[in-house]
């Protein structure tokens, strides 16, 4: 499996085909990798399908923390924001 570091250059990638962006962002999941998942939510030039789903993979590790400081960020979209509430 590669690293959280390769798995998040993975989803960056904008050239990356959408489902293999998808399954980083779930392999991330795998690892818990709470810190790249955060970044993923909280950065605006990636798209919303693949923010919204670092919020789903944070519930499911349960990073409550995280997900707390998601909902708090106005620099996130209002949306990611909402989904990122416990």
């Amino acid at each position: 499996m590669p690293s959280a570091s390769a798995l998040f250059q993975q989803i960056v990638t904008k050239s990356a085909p959408r489902e293999t962006r998808r399954e980083a962002v779930r392999e991330l999941g795998h690892l818990e990798a709470v810190t790249q998942l955060t970044t993923v939510t909280q950065t605006n030039g990636i798209h919303g399908v693949f923010r919204r789903d670092a919020v789903t993979e944070l519930k499911e590790i349960g990073a409550t923390e995280a997900l707390e400081t998601i909902t708090e960020d106005r620099a996130v979209d209002t949306a990611i924001r909402e989904q990122a509430r416990i």
